[in-house]
């Protein structure tokens, strides 16, 4: 991960909801193979490894997307939008969510129930649900590792108020890892220059936008990001192409200082 950005938008993305589908499509990787196909040889001891790599596999990704499950259309589309604009390619966090509720299943009907077979084993069940939950947890922060932007997408579904002076909680457990991560991974920069002017026009155009900002705790170590730098953003892409730059230094200029402290 480079940089790490908080998206509030109030753009409906559905029209690229098809596009993004597409690739939300070709990341969630059918698996077919039984549990036994990942028994370490002769013994009945299962995998784990091979299992993650299988179920949780790396791509290689520009940006990685965190949202609410609530958001999953719209955040589709905007990975749609960043695809069909940008040439990105786009991971969506909830291509793997699905997975594990799957794989947890095969797991407890395979190994966790009662000793009569007709329910779980209430403490198998939660041995199996924290190895699964540990995978995946593992694999959402290797690719925000690998990617190298990360958006959150603050909606009122990803962040909600709980009292009158606490007013950004979150009531999700992946929303919650993914935001703590954004703070402790390593920061990567591309190994790629810009000019000097082009970064320069970029941060004065985006600096024309009248825009206050309060966030807090792990929100505040993002970037705050804007429909209006979204614009600017396209405007100066589509502007230029085809250019020899990296569609996302047309985000970054917009930034450059706060990259910098974000960075130091």
């Amino acid at each position: 991960m480079y940089l790490g950005f908080n998206l509030e938008t109030n753009i409906d993305y559905s029209n690229w909801y098809e596009k993004g589908k597409q690739t939300y499509q070709d990341k969630a990787k059918e698996i077919n193979k039984s549990l036994a196909s990942y028994l370490h040889q002769g013994t009945k001891t299962i995998n784990g490894n091979s299992l993650e790599n299988d179920w949780f596999p790396e791509i290689n990704a520009d940006v990685f997307l965190s949202h609410s499950h609530a958001d999953e259309k719209n955040t589709i589309g905007f990975a749609g939008w960043l695809q069909e604009s940008f040439g990105l390619t786009v991971f969506i966090d909830s291509c793997v969510w699905g997975h594990s509720n799957v794989l947890l299943k095969n797991i407890d009907d395979e190994y966790c129930l009662n000793s009569e077979g007709n329910m779980y084993d209430y403490n198998k069940r939660n041995y199996s649900t924290s190895h699964v939950h540990m995978m995946l947890s593992m694999a959402l922060s290797k690719m925000m590792d690998k990617a190298e932007l990360v958006i959150f997408m603050a909606t009122d579904n990803s962040i909600q108020p709980i009292s009158k002076t606490i007013s950004q909680t979150t009531k999700s457990p992946w929303i919650y890892n993914e935001l703590v991560m954004t703070n402790l991974i390593r920061k990567n920069t591309p190994n790629r220059t810009i000019e000097k002017s082009f970064e320069k026009r970029a941060y004065n155009e985006a600096n024309q936008l009248d825009v206050a900002y309060d966030v807090s705790s792990y929100l505040n170590k993002l970037i705050p990001l804007k429909d209006g730098n979204l614009r600017i953003w396209s405007k100066q892409y589509q502007h230029d192409y085809p250019s020899q730059i990296h569609p996302l230094d047309y985000l970054y200029a917009q930034f450059k200082r706060s990259e910098e402290m974000l960075l130091k």
